[in-house]
């Protein structure tokens, strides 16, 4: 599957949403730093992706590509339950600033969150 995906990425093609639902979580974790920065953005918002299996590299990419990618609706109610599945790579000031808006996370989420950002 990796090697696949890499082919993929090489002749030109994009990791969007139709790419990243046909990779599917199983193998959203194989993805090297390259082709983790290769995926458009707005894509994550048609994916459905959970990266909480994945390394602390990849979660951290994928969180600021799901930030990106969802900061339109920041100041919105639902913006916690779109980026919510990224959480585990979220740096500690960007959880900070979620607890301000009054978001109810349940101990499975708080579990994955990374260590340092919650120290």
């Amino acid at each position: 599957a990796s090697a696949a995906i890499k082919r993929y990425v090489e002749l030109g093609n994009a990791l969007n949403a139709t790419a990243l639902d046909a990779i599917g979580t199983k193998y959203v974790c194989l993805l090297n730093a390259t082709e983790l920065k290769a995926i458009d953005p707005p894509s994550l918002k048609l994916a459905s992706l959970n990266p909480s299996a994945c390394s602390q590299e990849t979660k951290n990419v994928l969180y600021q590509k799901a930030k990106e990618a969802f900061s339109d609706q920041h100041h919105s109610p639902a913006y916690y339950e779109l980026i919510l599945p990224y959480l585990g790579g979220a740096p500690a000031a960007d959880l900070k600033a979620l607890s301000k808006d009054d978001v109810n996370m349940n101990v499975s989420t708080f579990v994955t969150l990374r260590r340092d950002s919650l120290m």
